[in-house]
């Protein structure tokens, strides 16, 4: 009869104080907010778990299937939480927990002579010990039913609870306990030490491959970084070369400015002067004596001009077109810091060129003409020592809507070839690879039918000579 009792009351202990284990690991891992509706669950829970376990002497395996589909229930369409995995993995690890305490005190049973009587107080053991454990892990806990290998962990809680659940089941129909100690113990310790030997072998590998996945990221990363740099590097020399060209274009458009300014004012003092000098020359005049009015003349305007630096940009206010304005003031600027004789026309005002060509390819073509020939120039000074033969003419033209680009220069031998001129490598210097004309030669090539390019050497002159056709003979010719 006494004995009866002890097991109602172990049973009625089980069936009260094991829900309220399982709510406490549940909430404090989940690390959820408390509610008053889940203050509510818990009391319908425990209930329930008292219910089915005193009173209809459900099995404990379907008792434990009912606590999972209420709290899962529960957790996602009452409280609303959407992460199935860690609700799964929740209810997985407290049922798990509850199951090896029920196994631990069928064992302490088996070893130990313990009357009903004890059993409560080794339950009260048991479970204060698994709250102490929980309170101080729950965190590691919660991270690993969070993490990335959390699958993995979740996967083999629930292969030792259901494992474990089949050998505690089948150890139970046997009527020899001693065969329900040695089968669930041994399968259990070594399901145990399978599963953590699985977990590490699984979160180790998983590990190595995310090295080698960040490994490859960083150097993935590390490429376009040093891509990006190079492609800002890149940016800003181009940039700086953009700045220096436009410095330079400024300050020969500022030289050009100041020379004209200075031009404008030479002559209106020469105009005052000279009124004044013929005036002083009119008695020498009315006398007879010419020759000595045209000395003085000529002796004065020699002294007051430069001759060479009004011939410096001589032409250049007939053009209006920017692109080409700039060009020439840049390429005779150069000529004449090399101090070079050049001349410069362009009598017609020249507004635009024909809209079949690029403005910056024929920009491109005239730079390449006038380098070639201040760089040949040059070269013959050097060879004959003497700066009066080479020279440099180039003019603009304009005439029914067409554009003519001519220049010619000196050059050190009359019997150079001009098809070579044009071949990719050609360089009149010694030791020295260039392109000579084969970049002109590139980008004429795409204008044929509308750009006419002639060069030639005649009597130690070399002539450059373009000319692009007028819109509408372009028209009638299509």
């Amino acid at each position: 009869m006494e004995e009866n009792f002890w097991i109602k009351v172990k049973m009625l202990f089980q069936a009260l104080f094991s829900p309220i284990i399982d709510l406490y690991i549940f909430y404090r891992v989940s690390g959820w907010k408390l509610r008053i509706r889940d203050y509510v669950f818990s009391v319908i829970f425990i209930g329930i778990c008292v219910l089915l376990g005193d009173l209809t002497q459900i099995d404990d395996f379907l008792v434990d299937v009912i606590q999972a589909i209420s709290v899962f229930l529960f957790s996602y369409f009452v409280r609303k939480e959407k992460k199935v995995k860690l609700i799964i993995g929740l209810i997985s690890f407290f049922e798990l927990l509850d199951l090896l305490i029920t196994i631990s005190v069928e064992i302490l049973l088996l070893i130990f002579d313990i009357n009903f009587s004890s059993i409560i107080f080794i339950f009260l053991l048991i479970d204060f010990l698994v709250v102490c454990i929980i309170q101080k892990y729950y965190l590691k806990i919660r991270k690993l039913l969070n993490d990335r290998n959390s699958s993995i962990f979740i996967g083999l809680i629930l292969y030792i609870y259901l494992s474990s659940s089949i050998v505690y089941l089948l150890a139970l129909q046997n009527n020899r306990m001693t065969t329900l100690f040695e089968v669930s113990l041994s399968l259990l310790i070594l399901q145990i030490i399978f599963s953590i030997f699985a977990y590490s072998t699984a979160v180790n590998i998983q590990k190595k491959l995310l090295t080698e996945q960040e490994q490859k990221e960083q150097k993935l990363q590390l490429e376009l970084a040093n891509a990006d740099r190079k492609a800002k590097e890149a940016e800003n020399r181009e940039l700086v070369l953009k700045q220096q060209k436009l410095k330079s274009e400024m300050r020969q458009l500022q030289e050009y400015s100041s020379y004209l300014d200075k031009n404008e004012d030479d002559l209106r003092r020469f105009k005052h002067d000279y009124q004044n000098i013929l005036n002083g020359l009119k008695v020498s005049a009315q006398e007879g004596d010419t020759t000595k009015v045209v000395k003085i003349l000529d002796l004065y305007t020699n002294t007051q001009f430069d001759q060479k630096a009004l011939r410096k940009y001589k032409g250049v206010n007939h053009i209006h077109e920017k692109n080409l304005k700039s060009i020439a003031i840049a390429k005779l600027s150069k000529l004449y810091s090399l101090d070079l004789n050049y001349s410069f026309d362009c009598e017609q005002n020249i507004s635009q060129i024909p809209k079949s060509v690029n403005i910056l390819d024929l920009v491109r073509i005239i730079g390449i003409a006038f380098d070639n020939a201040a760089e040949e120039s040059m070269a013959l000074i050097k060879e004959t020592g003497s700066t009066n033969n080479a020279r440099v003419d180039a003019m603009y033209y304009q005439e029914n809507g067409d554009f003519e680009f001519e220049i010619r220069n000196r050059v050190r031998e009359a019997t150079i070839a001009t098809d070579k001129m044009s071949q990719k490598n050609f360089t009149t210097k010694k030791h020295h690879m260039g392109l000579g004309l084969a970049n002109v030669k590139e980008i004429t090539h795409k204008y044929e039918d509308v750009m006419i390019v002639n060069y030639y050497v005649d009597d130690g002159w070399f002539t450059f000579d373009l000319t692009i056709l007028p819109d509408d003979e372009n028209e009638i010719e299509d």
